[in-house]
């Protein structure tokens, strides 16, 4: 009898503390669930005005990246026709040593310095687009591109290194003998070249941005809904929990019932 006593009474005990449990568990649930929601409201705001701002730096840097490509467009047209115009006729080599030691070199210089600009910025828009495709429980695949976009600016940017020497090369070739044709056209010629190239890695330094801007206006729409449905969701799982938690204390009142009808059984039998 003693036993079933002793028994009644620790179920009563744990029948009571589960119950003060439950309840306590109940009242800080509700009491906590504002503050939670703000802060996570907060959050995701945070997170969709970063997004916001990354999509503005993409504009930019688009901008940029689109006006570069003109200039190495012109670039490429200007030596091509310079080239052209040597090989056609002889003449014209005055106004050409002025083109190739000031005009063309300065070219160069703007194209060197909007990559310079853009290319940091690139760099911010990569450390962002990373930080923020790894978020758990986003439902966007991580974006890591084969070559991240201030890469291939800085790529670009060390392709010009090579033109400066080039036009240098020629304007002497142009001062010291005029006669020299072939050596300047071949630089040229080379320049040429040089500038398609680079046209194509700014084309695809293009199609990466695009590739960004995708990225980021999928997330901002997840993280807009996310920031619109979050307080429905956490008032959901507010309610869940509570069900779970009353439902505690309809299980630890029936603990506590058998646990008094031990005790009252015992008491009863003596």
């Amino acid at each position: 009898m003693m036993i079933k006593r002793l028994i009644g009474f620790l179920l009563i005990i744990g029948a009571v503390g589960g119950i003060l449990f439950s309840l306590i568990g109940l009242v800080e649930l509700w009491r906590y669930r504002p503050m939670v929601t703000k802060n996570v409201v907060d959050n995701l705001a945070l997170v969709d005005q970063t997004l916001s701002t990354t999509q503005q730096a993409l504009t930019i840097v688009g901008q940029v990246v689109k006006t570069t490509t003109g200039d190495v467009a012109a670039l490429q047209a200007t030596s091509a026709a310079v080239a052209q115009a040597i090989q056609d006729t002889n003449p014209g080599l005055d106004s050409i040593i002025g083109l190739t030691g000031k005009d063309l070199p300065a070219a160069v210089t703007a194209t060197q310095t909007s990559l310079a600009s853009a290319q940091s910025s690139a760099l911010v828009i990569d450390n962002v687009l990373t930080t923020l495709t790894s978020i758990p429980f986003l439902p966007v695949t991580a974006y890591a591109p084969a070559v991240p976009l201030h890469t291939a600016l800085g790529q670009v940017s060390a392709s010009l290194n090579t033109l400066k020497p080039a036009l240098a090369t020629i304007n002497t070739s142009l001062v010291k003998d005029k006669t020299d044709i072939n050596e300047v056209e071949a630089q040229l010629t080379q320049i040429s070249n040089t500038t398609q190239g680079m046209s194509i890695s700014l084309t695809d330094a293009q199609t990466v941005i695009d590739q960004y801007i995708a990225v980021t206006t999928q997330l901002k729409a997840n993280i807009e809904t996310a920031h619109r449905d979050a307080p429905a969701w956490i008032t959901a799982i507010s309610w869940i929990a509570s069900l779970v938690l009353g439902w505690l204390v309809i299980a630890q009142l029936g603990l506590g019932i058998q646990g008094v009808d031990l005790m009252r059984g015992g008491q009863k039998r003596q």
